[in-house]
């Protein structure tokens, strides 16, 4: 692979960053059109060997995907929402569960403070979690209020399901036309790329979806089951935050851990806890991400981690999207550079 080359691909790669940053007010459903399109492809395929159309079968693949939005928004959103607002409620309930578990610790340090210093805490310690309650109940009433904020549903249900419809319509003709741009001598390079960075991301985008949204059911029955209060909306969060590899299950389980605190919960409850997330974690890591996910992907999870921390942080939502589909193509690039470095006579060495 020569300078030419790598020349293109990083030149590219600015241009494809500078898009995104310039667009990135509008560029959300077509965004999320693509991710759907690349994950719902292989569908229409198999849907197309069976003797459909690809624009019947597109058509029926968007049909069952817009049902299965709506039918997440009725029954999923009002169960988190009642949740939120029932929490809000008993947020001066768990602020004095607090307090009075801390009780006894002020009990125990009163023979080395003065009465003021030990009064001065308490205030400081009640305003602090009764804020800290608020702020979290603030936040999750304004996320479902306002329409799920990042997923307006207006263009979930409606402008990205049209614009998924025409991208996957028309994608074989996207993939004809862009390799059609590529110098035809190194098309078989480029395809060959092309192939590893599929590998990659169909590992990881369409089993990872599958594992997420299999744990944020599980996790939100499991959690509502045990009796924990907000279980579901912690579950549910838990589960879809476990694309960010340990970040999803450990959040929510000392999430829970807390909440089960401040409630003054049973021992039954925190048991309940451990056996959820442990059997959670169990499914996720011997079931589901071998035969989903396999070890395909090649995207060691600090990297994972870093690319989405630094997606979000310099393009917002759109960078999260974006983060594991670019870092994986920057992974296969990066390999096959390292490959044709070690086979160079530069490292090889003459003698």
């Amino acid at each position: 692979m020569n300078k030419k080359i790598y020349a293109f691909w990083i030149t590219l790669f600015i241009v494809f960053a500078l898009l995104i940053w310039l667009l990135n007010g509008i560029l959300m459903p077509f965004i999320l059109s693509f991710i759907l399109a690349y994950i719902l492809n292989p569908v229409v395929i198999k849907l197309e060997k069976k003797g459909c159309s690809r624009t019947v079968a597109s058509v029926l693949i968007i049909t069952a995907l817009i049902i299965m939005i709506l039918l997440g928004f009725l029954i999923i959103v009002p169960v988190l929402e009642s949740q939120v607002i029932g929490f809000i409620q008993k947020i001066p309930t768990y602020a004095g569960a607090l307090w009075g578990k801390l009780q006894p610790l002020f009990d125990t340090i009163k023979d080395y403070a003065s009465e003021d210093q030990i009064t001065n805490i308490k205030e400081t310690m009640s305003h602090q979690s009764i804020s800290f309650f608020n702020k979290i109940g603030g936040l999750l009433l304004n996320l479902f209020s306002q329409g799920m904020v990042l997923f307006n549903i207006i263009t979930f249900i409606i402008i990205t399901p049209v614009i998924t419809f025409y991208i996957l319509n028309d994608w074989p003709k996207i993939v004809e036309k862009t390799q059609s741009l590529i110098p035809q001598n190194k098309l078989l390079f480029f395809q060959d790329q092309m192939k590893e960075i599929d590998i990659t991301l169909s590992a990881f985008i369409r089993g990872q979806a599958i594992v997420c949204l299999f744990l944020a059911l599980f996790y939100g029955i499991g959690l509502t089951m045990i009796g924990l209060d907000l279980g579901f909306v912690v579950g549910f969060i838990s589960g879809v935050l476990s694309f960010i590899p340990y970040v999803g299950s450990l959040s929510g389980f000392f999430i829970s851990l807390l909440l089960a605190f401040t409630q003054s919960a049973s021992w039954s409850v925190f048991i309940g806890i451990l056996f959820v997330f442990g059997i959670g974690q169990f499914i996720e890591g011997y079931v589901l991400t071998p035969k989903l996910v396999g070890d395909k992907v090649g995207l060691h999870p600090a990297w994972v981690i870093f690319a989405l921390f630094a997606g979000g942080y310099l393009f917002g939502f759109m960078g999260v999207l974006l983060a594991v589909p670019v870092t994986a193509v920057l992974g296969v690039l990066l390999r096959t550079i390292i490959k044709a470095y070690k086979e160079s006579s530069f490292y090889i060495g003459s003698k």
